[in-house]
């Protein structure tokens, strides 16, 4: 495929275990820390109910909109059932959505360093002009809202990821709320919120969205529920805006297993509340231990489920391969941000 078209990701520990997916077993032979992938296993009752209805979860048609899933978000997350629409990860509900935010003409503003697949497809498939607000590594790569609003003075849309990847840092609700008083009136905001479950409480938005008209929430299912290798996302927005994009929407766009586990994880908070409190703990572990290591000049601070951290010689690339060649994958970052050459990786938090 050809990498010019698409942003550049992760994933090449798939190319260790075999992209046809003939012996599985190898993924146990791979630390795939280039992704940002759960460490632990899905919710018990998630995986329970897969498992016993299997053969007919995959026979079946799942409901056609998800509404059963819908209903328990909102239940959930105490919003709106109007203000939702799902799909099948936060990826493609952006090629869905994206198109009513902004059009050729249009500026839009991201975050630099931010998650590649926003720069691609406003820059590349929608051709509007972008400008990138440099986030500063003094401050751990922190927002400053007044910085922020400063560069959106101009701009129809804002694009954040918070928690940002690959910094992991990003704005608590109080920031986020200032922020949100400080842009233009008729500045849109998307905030994708895929490792926001990580953060402490207070950081998540979509009670917001689901009255500002200015704000969209993405939300994934994917890192927090561990549920990446099925496909669950949504949005959260004013249920007018929402409703404008449902004839857009296809059918069945989220799997009946998808649905199921979903709807189970929802079903199980103090299960993710210990999982979420062992992550924390991994991370500060991982942290001291990355900081002791000879060549690492910098560990950025992180409430995610990942690590940001700058290297000098041999570069960031060199290290990359060293460890792949043990089974380890991390993420050199330098297509993450122009101003990353060579000095920057990310890493999961993992269980090995």
């Amino acid at each position: 495929m050809d990498s010019a078209k698409h942003a550049v990701h992760g994933g090449d520990f798939f190319k260790a275990i075999g992209e046809e997916f003939e012996d599985l077993s190898r993924s146990g032979s791979v630390v795939s820390a280039d992704v940002l992938d759960a460490w632990y296993d899905p919710s018990p009752r998630a995986v329970e109910k897969v498992r016993r209805w299997l053969p007919w979860l995959m026979r079946t048609s799942p409901p056609t909109h998800g509404e059963g899933l819908r209903r328990v978000i909102a239940r959930t997350r105490g919003i709106p059932e109007e203000a939702i629409l799902l799909g099948s990860g936060t990826s493609s509900l952006m090629y869905l959505a994206f198109p009513s935010l902004a059009r050729r003409d249009s500026l839009a503003v991201l975050l630099d360093p931010m998650y590649g697949e926003y720069s691609h497809i406003l820059e590349r498939v929608i051709g509007c002009r972008v400008v990138r607000h440099q986030l500063s590594a003094a401050d751990g790569f922190r927002p400053d809202p007044e910085r922020l609003a400063a560069d959106c003075r101009e701009a129809s849309l804002l694009v954040m990821v918070n928690p940002n990847s690959p910094t992991g840092n990003g704005l608590d609700g109080p920031g986020m709320e200032r922020l949100l008083r400080l842009l233009p009136p008729d500045c849109r905001v998307w905030i994708d919120e895929t490792y926001v479950d990580f953060a402490p409480e207070g950081w998540c938005c979509e009670a917001i969205a689901a009255r500002d008209r200015r704000v969209v929430v993405a939300k994934s299912m994917s890192k927090f529920y561990a549920l990446s290798g099925l496909r669950v996302g949504y949005l959260v927005a004013n249920p007018e805006w929402i409703a404008s994009l449902e004839p857009m929407s296809p059918p069945w766009s989220v799997g009946l297993v998808a649905q199921v586990a979903a709807v189970e994880a929802l079903r199980d908070p103090e299960y993710y509340a210990a999982v979420r409190q062992s992550t924390e703990e991994s991370r500060r572990q991982l942290e001291l231990e990355l900081a002791a290591l000879p060549g690492v000049e910098a560990v950025y601070p992180s409430v995610t489920n990942f690590l940001l951290f700058r290297v000098g010689r041999p570069g960031a690339a060199e290290v990359v391969r060293r460890c792949r060649e043990l089974g380890v994958f991390l993420r050199n970052c330098d297509s993450l941000s122009p101003r990353f050459r060579d000095d920057h990786i990310r890493t999961a938090v993992k269980d090995a």
